[in-house]
């Protein structure tokens, strides 16, 4: 009688889980982007200069070769007075060489970057942009990845801001997808355009803390230096610890929607899942440890609870994902219909994603040619967003115990192609779960259980068709 109590609780345990950090997200979702309409906040008086005197640090690791070119290239073509572009290596002495040669040609056509090569490459990612940082000779940075350049008015505004008023730390400008090659990219270029809305614009616009972007943000090269140090080499999300530390230290970060920071999507499923397990593992590390920052800062109460729990964005994917799987796992045991149970929590639910597919549904036809094409992406994009659930779920494990992950690139180029060896096919083993679940709820006459169980299985399996070889290989 105690297993029946103890299966039937883990079920509706299971079904709430599912379902409402879901409809946390679509309602805060939904006013942010229904709130942050109109006009921006104003920034301060300020005259509009020209950017001058920036330094770009361009750290580089595995990259292909023609996106080093590319970037440095782009840089160039700003020309920005004063500006330095500062290679930071951490490849082998091979890779080295080869990189050395695109600099020199740059170098031959006038362009003024320098290379560095770090043998002993400590601290990764985060370690060369502080070799650069300390290398820099101008008063702003600017750190670049690869597949990223920005507009040139943004580094003009951004100048003109910090040059304002001391108050800032670093401008941060808007991002807009670079590529649409493929299918997913073009999803994932709606999604980035979507959540640029929700967490940049109108938090923005609503007077909540602004974090930099790790590829987006023109800094005071003096307030890194002298005010913070650099940036945490022990951390893994550098943009947004050293956001927490800005935000301790009582400036602020201002934030520019008129001009663009074109950076690339991933075109892979493999590479959305590299990027999004580091992402969230990144985002707890730093909430665990840069609370204390955050929380005794000097912002409003309101700003500084807003600014922390932004950091546990990935919590509630993480929640749905615990909640859909141990009902998919209790219904092999014990088919119910446990959604049944907890109907009024569906009715709020169906509600809440309705309001949200509006808003998202609104948001990505402004950028899409058809109806067809916004459902299309939507539709995509909500798969791929559920499929890596089980990755964000690794990444916040990780970080909730403490347990130090090595920082991995987003694979980029032909490196999205590129597969090593065979790996466990953790889509295609959820998928069956999920599926084999729908069909004991189905025969048990529990059809609403079924129903949710089998558009769980809708999204594995079709990842696993959609994309074969990533979920069969690293």
């Amino acid at each position: 009688m105690t297993l029946k109590i103890d299966l039937y609780t883990l079920g509706l345990v299971g079904v709430a889980l599912l379902f409402t950090p879901q409809v946390f997200v679509y309602l805060v979702y939904s006013l942010l982007v229904l709130m942050g309409r109109g006009k921006s906040r104003k920034l301060g008086e300020y005259a509009l200069k020209s950017a001058h005197d920036i330094s770009f640090i361009l750290p580089v690791r595995n990259e292909p070769l023609d996106y080093v070119e590319r970037a440095i290239k782009r840089i160039c073509e700003l020309r920005v007075p004063g500006q330095e572009i500062i290679v930071v290596s951490d490849d082998d002495p091979v890779m080295k060489n080869e990189i050395l040669e695109v600099v020199s040609r740059a170098q031959s056509s006038g362009c003024n970057v320098w290379f560095i090569w770090r043998s002993v490459p400590r601290g990764a990612r985060t370690g060369a942009v502080n070799v650069g940082l300390f290398a820099s000779r101008n008063p702003y940075v600017y750190i670049v990845d690869v597949d990223t350049y920005p507009e040139r008015c943004f580094i003009d505004l951004a100048v003109s801001i910090l040059e304002s008023s001391s108050e800032y730390a670093c401008v941060v400008g808007r991002w807009e997808p670079l590529n649409y090659e493929s299918g997913l990219s073009e999803a994932l270029a709606a999604g980035l355009k979507y959540m640029t809305t929700i967490l940049y614009r109108a938090r923005s616009r609503l007077g909540l803390y602004t974090y930099p972007l790790g590829t987006g943000t023109l800094f005071n090269s003096s307030v890194l230096k002298n005010t913070l140090g650099g940036w945490d080499e022990r951390r893994v999300q550098d943009d947004m610890e050293i956001g927490a530390r800005i935000m301790h230290s009582g400036l602020r970060v201002a934030y520019i929607d008129d001009c663009a920071i074109y950076v690339e999507n991933p075109s892979s499923y493999r590479a959305f899942r590299v990027q999004q397990y580091r992402w969230a593992y990144g985002a707890l590390d730093t909430a665990i440890s840069r609370a204390k920052q955050i929380l005794c800062s000097k912002y409003p109460l309101i700003v500084r609870l807003d600014a922390f729990f932004y950091l546990l964005q990935y919590t509630p994917q993480v929640l749905a994902f615990i909640g859909g799987f141990l009902l998919a796992t209790v219904t092999l045991i014990k088919p119910l219909d446990y959604v049944l149970v907890a109907f009024p929590l569906l009715v709020v639910y169906a509600g809440s994603m309705l309001l949200h597919s509006l808003v998202l549904y609104r948001e990505t036809l402004s950028a899409t040619q058809s109806t067809w094409d916004a459902v299309t992406q939507m539709g995509r994009l909500a798969a791929v967003t559920s499929a890596i659930s089980l990755y964000t779920l690794l990444g916040t494990l990780r970080a909730l115990f403490r347990i130090k992950t090595e920082y991995k690139r987003t694979p980029k180029g032909v490196h999205q192609r590129l597969y090593s060896q065979l790996r466990v096919p953790w889509e295609l083993l959820l998928g069956l779960v999920f599926l084999a679940s729908s069909a004991i709820a189905v025969l048990s006459k529990a059809y609403i259980t079924a129903i949710v169980l089998l558009l769980h299985a809708a999204t594995y399996l079709y990842i696993l068709a959609r994309y074969p070889r990533d979920v069969f290989y690293k």
